[in-house]
């Protein structure tokens, strides 16, 4: 049955809804479709089949159009069930339309997103110059201590490398037997270094390796002065706090400590042996630092720390 001839029976007050029951009644049901109808209605082709209502006591069911919905009702409200009962039919018969959604999009150029190319694989080696003043002393000898400079070379990779050191410290003086002894060193030293950053701005640095001096022995106070030339051979430890001032530029304090296990004797003609040098010396180093190629492998904060001995 079509809206169209629903509508048309219903002016010509003919029953259209088969009701089962006493609750909703038949009479009720047409009265409520009317008001839901309306008139500007659009039938839903190839409907044919008579609305039913049927009164199941304390609920009620409404079929139109192959839809089925049953309703609670245990307070029997007739007039109620009627409305319900008309307000189910007339959409089942006259479903709202829906509007009909957007055109799909035409398709258009395709555009491809090519992803750069990687960047180049950092270089993870670094290179650190360095220059400092220096003090080194011989605790218990009889020469005092000694000041000079330091000039130093680092090249590493990662957090390790290979320290290298040469130095000039002016001349010292003590007293063995009555004996003016003047002497003068000449540092230089060859170490494995470790370096770990502790802050954006502080970082340390440690190093093991050999020690190599050069050293000038002369006999003042004496009719004839005499010299000699001698090369101490030992071991260096050193321990590096360093301040990053700027990406390449950086102070720092450096402690070293030098043994040396030979000993060299001190003789003097026509005296004799009057004494010998010290295999004990320590000293520190003040300085400023350049890393003339920093290691981009080691993420870097702005003033990032960059450790070195």
């Amino acid at each position: 049955m079509s809206l169209s001839l629903l509508l048309g029976l219903l002016a010509a007050g003919s029953p259209l809804v088969a009701v089962t029951g006493e609750c909703p009644g038949a009479e009720a049901v047409a009265t409520a479709l009317r008001s839901a109808l309306g008139s500007d209605t659009q039938a839903k082709p190839g409907v044919s089949e008579t609305p039913k209502v049927v009164d199941l006591g304390d609920r009620f069911s409404v079929a139109a159009a192959g839809q089925v919905q049953q309703y609670a009702d245990p307070a029997r409200d007739c007039d109620e069930r009627a409305r319900a009962a008309a307000v189910f039919i007339a959409l089942a018969l006259n479903p709202p339309l829906v509007p009909p959604g957007p055109p799909p999009p035409q398709a258009g150029p395709t555009v491809q997103a090519t992803a750069p190319p990687p960047p180049p694989p950092a270089s993870s080696r670094w290179l650190d110059l360095g220059v400092a003043a220096r003090v080194d002393a011989g605790p218990g000898q009889e020469v005092g201590p000694a000041v000079g400079f330091e000039l130093r070379a680092i090249a590493g990779w990662r957090r390790f490398g290979l320290a290298a050191t040469a130095g000039m410290l002016g001349a010292s003086e003590g007293t063995f037997s009555s004996v003016t002894v003047r002497e003068q060193r000449f540092p230089l030293s060859l170490a494995v270094t470790a370096r770990r950053r502790i802050s954006p701005r502080l970082a340390i640095a440690g190093a093991a390796g050999a020690a190599l001096v050069p050293l000038t022995l002369r006999a003042e106070t004496i009719p004839s002065p005499q010299s000699s030339t001698r090369l101490d051979a030992g071991a260096r430890l050193a321990f590096e706090l360093r301040i990053q001032a700027t990406p390449h530029i950086a102070p720092y304090v450096d402690v070293h400590a030098e043994f040396f296990p030979r000993a060299y004797e001190l003789e003097v003609e026509p005296l004799g042996k009057v004494g010998s040098t010290g295999p004990f010396w320590i000293g520190a180093s003040v300085g400023m630092s350049f890393e003339a190629m920093p290691s981009p492998s080691l993420p870097r904060e702005p003033n990032q720390v960059s450790a070195s001995l």
